[in-house]
């Protein structure tokens, strides 16, 4: 005899609900956010990012301003004009000749440069200053005339401060030449000329002495530059600025 058991049947697919999914929905039903959304809501938004265009349009402007600048002097350092220039040293006095001056280009444009094809102006003149060789030539070291005329001499001396006027001496200055000793001065050139003055940097040379250049008569030469060279001569000014050419 045989027992029939009752027949089972068995659900081996089973659906477990979601709990974090319904506690969710729970959550919205009653309008409230989820966690995650208020912990962000909690968060500051992030700065913006700060412009300065001011800065950029600056910076912009130095650029442009730079390659401009650099443009312009390399022009300007193409446009060379040829001048004049002494080819060998030229003495005061000494009346300028051909083998005397010779050209070189230069970027300069100095106004008082004598420009190469002027060449013809300057054959003829005579040298106010001394000029050294590859000196460039201008139109103040020049003059119509000669200075070193027949019977005239050039002399050399130091003046110390105190020993000429505070505001110096100039090219076409007349001067008494004193000698000065024990407190008493002795007229030795009423009407001398100065033909050039020359007061170096005393921070380099050591020196505060300014070193002048007289036109006097020959027989006055040797005495000016005795006492020039004892340190004993002075220059008392007589006429400011009297133009080299009308010396006599």
């Amino acid at each position: 005899m045989r027992y029939g058991l009752p027949s089972m049947t068995v659900n081996t697919s089973t659906s477990t609900p979601d709990g974090a999914q319904d506690r969710r929905r729970a959550r919205e039903d009653r309008g409230l956010k989820p966690a995650g959304a208020a912990a962000r809501a909690d968060r500051l938004p992030p700065a913006p990012r700060e412009r300065r265009p001011l800065l950029a349009a600056f910076a912009v402007l130095l650029i442009v301003g730079g390659a401009a600048a650099a443009g312009l002097l390399a022009v300007r350092s193409d446009t060379r004009v040829p001048v004049l220039v002494a080819a060998r040293d030229i003495a005061v006095g000494q009346q300028i000749t051909e083998d005397d001056v010779t050209t070189t280009p230069v970027a300069s444009e100095g106004l008082l440069l004598i420009p190469a094809d002027q060449k013809d102006l300057v054959l003829g003149q005579y040298a106010d200053i001394t000029v050294s060789a590859g000196q460039l030539l201008d139109t103040t070291m020049l003059i119509g005339t000669r200075t070193l005329q027949d019977g005239k001499v050039a002399v050399g001396a130091s003046l110390a401060p105190g020993r000429m006027p505070a505001s110096g001496l100039a090219a076409g200055d007349v001067v008494q030449l004193v000698q000065v000793s024990e407190g008493e001065g002795t007229v030795l050139v009423p009407d001398a000329l100065v033909s050039s003055a020359a007061s170096p940097d005393a921070a380099t040379s050591g020196t505060s002495a300014t070193t002048v250049t007289f036109i006097v008569d020959e027989a006055d030469g040797a005495r000016v530059a005795g006492v020039g060279a004892e340190g004993q001569l002075a220059a008392v000014l007589v006429t400011r600025g009297a133009p080299l050419d009308g010396e006599d």
